[in-house]
């Protein structure tokens, strides 16, 4: 079997990718004629319970697998939040999943190793609950 090594970086690519992931409740609706948040910088998040009155909408999870810091993803968050007119995301949990092993090898002709690589992680995460508020 012969690799293309062109590819490896495009499988690099897709394994470093961050997700953030919103996870809907069944009463959810995309549009909401009391949305009054103007641009993606008003869009709220905490690490407590809000103030105010809200209704938790869906749950959020994040997954880091690019190994940035929470402030850099706190701008990717807030556009995916006002994108879907959400007033913003009560961040309860932080925690970390084990990834299983990722292994790449590429053998010649005659099915010897000639390059390999294996990669073993622990994929940090981050939970939460997005709201709109009453």
């Amino acid at each position: 079997m012969r690799f293309n090594f062109s590819l490896f970086p495009l499988l690099l690519l897709v394994i470093g990718c961050t997700t953030v992931d919103f996870i809907p409740e069944p009463d959810y609706r995309p549009n909401d004629s009391r949305y009054k948040v103007k641009s993606w910088e008003e869009v709220e998040i905490l690490r407590e319970r809000p103030k105010r009155l809200f209704k938790i909408v869906g749950e959020v999870i994040i997954r880091n697998t690019e190994d940035l810091t929470w402030d850099e993803y706190e701008l990717r968050v807030k556009k995916d939040m006002f994108r879907r007119k959400i007033d913003g995301v009560w961040m309860t949990e932080k925690n970390q999943n084990t990834v299983d092993a990722v292994t790449v090898e590429t053998m010649d002709q005659k099915g010897r190793s000639t390059n390999s690589y294996l990669q073993k992680s622990n994929l940090p995460y981050w939970k939460g609950y997005a709201y709109r508020y009453k």
